[in-house]
């Protein structure tokens, strides 16, 4: 019910704006691209705002010159969607554009996500990639070569090329019916066989500083404010670096700590069996029980000490 009145909004307004979330990663990215290309065969004024650069990873695969900074958007949107933002606070500062529109709606998968817009859709999906899938149905929209394109991105990296376990059915079936419209192989390349010299070196490091507990069960990897600088890094290099941690094979839990100026992100993975979207809620984080990230102020040895604690009551 809830897509069906996002969907008749979306039939209601003349102008929409799309904000993806802060750190944009391939969900969000390829979710708000193949959204536009829909709104825009609806007749759609269609822009998409973020308070966040193209990573580097996406820079070959998106035009980031149709991503607008939200201090450049003068607009007053009909309708704004939230896409893939599991908090208001991933809206970064496209926030005030956002809850300024005439309406608003929040479409995600997270399970953390608490309705911060008028209208929200927030169901348990493979990614929202997934869920634009069912919504371009709805409304009347096949997909073409690009859209096609972007919600294969979307799908696939957020089930880790089809590896996590959010993997199902439903959404092997779309990227099955995708993969027949665009040049997969190419794309598949960029994701997932190709990595910066920065991100590779960015991986070395953390690993350097691999700390396990438990005979293994949990295991932490790290970088400084220092290492950040020292390889002219940005935090789109860092994005799969805790993967490395959870592919250890007594690996329950991983957790990748990055010191900042004034605190530390956190991201979080775990096997399953352990909810490590609960812990990220413990520092006001959230995202999924198997991944979901936080930042919170603090030393980074006492975060990182706290952080043990609470995984080692869970294990």
């Amino acid at each position: 019910m809830g897509l069906i009145k996002i969907a008749d909004a979306i039939e209601r307004a003349r102008s929409i704006m799309l904000v993806a979330h802060v750190q944009p990663d391939g969900d969000t990215l390829g979710s708000c691209f193949a959204l536009k290309v829909m709104l825009e065969k609806m007749g759609k004024d269609v822009f998409i705002c973020c308070d966040g650069d193209m990573p580097s990873r996406y820079q070959e695969l998106f035009p980031a010159d149709m991503i607008l900074n939200p201090l450049n958007v003068k607009e007053t949107a009909d309708l704004a969607i939230a896409v893939d933002c599991a908090d208001s606070a991933r809206l970064g500062k496209c926030f005030k554009l956002f809850k300024n529109a005439k309406a608003t709606a929040n479409i995600d998968h997270h399970i953390t996500n608490d309705g911060y817009a008028q209208l929200n859709f927030v169901t348990g999906a493979s990614s929202v990639g997934e869920i634009v899938c069912e919504l371009m149905q709805l409304c009347g929209i096949e997909p073409d070569e690009k859209s096609a394109q972007y919600l294969y991105i979307a799908i696939s990296t957020d089930t880790g090329n089809f590896t996590y376990s959010n993997t199902n059915r439903k959404c092997l079936t779309y990227a099955a019916e995708m993969v027949e419209l665009f040049d997969l192989r190419n794309t598949a390349d960029v994701l997932f066989r190709r990595r910066s010299l920065i991100a590779t070196q960015l991986i070395g490091r953390a690993l350097s500083r691999l700390e396990i507990f438990d005979g293994g069960k949990i295991a932490f990897v790290t970088l400084l404010e220092s290492d950040m600088k020292e390889f002219g890094a940005h935090s789109s290099d860092c994005e799969s670096i805790v993967d490395f941690a959870r592919e250890i094979e007594e690996t329950q839990a991983a957790v990748f700590f990055r010191e900042l100026l004034h605190g530390v992100k956190i991201s979080f993975r775990s096997k399953g069996g352990i909810d490590v979207g609960a812990v990220a809620a413990l520092y006001g984080g959230g995202g999924h029980a198997g991944a979901s990230g936080c930042q919170t102020s603090g030393k980074l040895d006492e975060v990182k000490k706290s952080v043990l604690e609470k995984l080692k009551g869970l294990i």
